[in-house]
């Protein structure tokens, strides 16, 4: 049963919780995976990071004789932007897109701290202080995951 702290605060995961939403943060960032592969060529085509922002910013119109890129570009990171929505919307943080990171509030003994996952990961095995990112990372006692047999 997932809790929130007194007032509105974050919702607080069980280490099972957690692990139920893995399978939709893998489909989730394997979609992120395919866009983030159809917008860099667009980046070039745009003709650099610079002129994505502000097609970004102030339309199409910001990329003269590029405009139907341009429109694309803009549909593929408004995808990103509601993939991000739709995990954030599970009550996890999503804290870094290339790395494919994930954090769950949890109470450890009272405390609270960060179960922290990353795609590719076949569990949530691991957490970390709030104050602490993932170099920070303990595995959790009695939680033991199989490996697969190979890695995608």
């Amino acid at each position: 049963m997932s809790t929130r702290p007194q007032g509105d605060g974050p919702r607080l995961f069980t280490v099972a919780e957690a692990n139920a939403l893995v399978p939709r943060l893998q489909l989730e960032f394997g979609t992120l995976a395919r866009l983030r592969a159809e917008i860099e060529p667009l980046v070039g085509a745009l003709g650099g990071a610079e002129v994505g922002l502000s097609v970004l910013e102030k339309g199409p119109g910001a990329a003269p004789g590029r405009e139907a890129v341009a429109e694309k570009f803009q549909a593929l990171v408004a995808e990103v932007n509601a993939a991000v929505e739709r995990m954030n919307g599970l009550g996890c943080l999503v804290k870094d897109l290339e790395a494919g990171l994930v954090d769950f509030y949890h109470l450890r003994e009272g405390e609270p701290v960060l179960l922290c996952w990353q795609f590719g990961e076949p569990a949530v095995t691991h957490w970390h202080d709030v104050e602490e990112g993932f170099d920070g990372r303990k595995p959790l006692e009695g939680v033991e995951v199989e490996r697969p047999a190979f890695m995608n």
